[in-house]
């Protein structure tokens, strides 16, 4: 149980954070905090389910969480890069994701069964997206001390997750069918990037400081 709570709780972080700070943020940072927000009212509804209805499967709410999820973090990247890459280009790419998620959840996959390849290729676009901010990063090298640069901590920590995450969802099938036992082993992987990624964001969020 107390593992179980480890599992979820560290997203309350970045919310505390985010509520602190608020009313410094940018518009992209507004819209992360939007992911944050929409990530935690989906942890405690799905966790109520389970503990009020014995819910056995929740993968109908993953389909729907990786949808905005990805969606949100899609709306991010596209305020920070969208005057360094050609934003219809960044649109296109991002709307055609996500309708081929959501094609995929009516049509192609049951939303019973983990949408593994979905979330691979989301994870591929959100990891090149953060290869290209931090390109950018160095083109523009405006930033004096990096570590104080609340982008940075919070790319970073996107950077980190979902290249874990691409490797997880890639082997999810493949480590399932070796051994059931190695499996769980995986969840106190992904446990443990869950909480790495919310606490750097977390630190993101709270190095945001007052407007000029």
């Amino acid at each position: 149980m107390k593992f179980n709570y480890f599992n979820w709780t560290p997203i309350l972080l970045p919310f505390v954070a985010g509520l602190i700070k608020f009313k410094r943020f940018s518009k992209s940072l507004k819209i992360l905090f939007l992911f944050v927000c929409f990530g935690t009212i989906n942890e405690i509804f799905a966790r109520s389910l389970i503990l009020a209805i014995n819910l056995n499967n929740s993968m109908p709410i993953s389909h729907i969480y990786g949808f905005i999820s990805f969606g949100l973090l899609f709306g991010f990247y596209f305020v920070l890069l969208k005057e360094f890459l050609n934003a219809k280009v960044l649109f296109f790419v991002s709307s055609s994701f996500l309708v081929y998620w959501i094609v995929n959840s009516l049509f192609f996959q049951s939303v019973y069964v983990l949408p593994a390849l979905p979330r691979a290729l989301g994870n591929l676009c959100i990891i090149v997206l953060a290869i290209i901010y931090f390109y950018k990063l160095m083109l523009e090298a405006k930033i004096v001390k990096l570590a104080d640069e609340p982008l940075v901590w919070i790319n970073t920590a996107i950077l980190i997750y979902y290249t874990g995450n691409l490797f997880f969802f890639i082997l999810f099938n493949l480590i399932l069918e070796y051994s059931r036992e190695f499996s769980k082993v995986t969840v106190y992987y992904f446990s443990g990037l869950n909480a790495l990624f919310y606490i750097l964001i977390a630190v993101g969020f709270l190095k945001v400081k007052k407007k000029s």
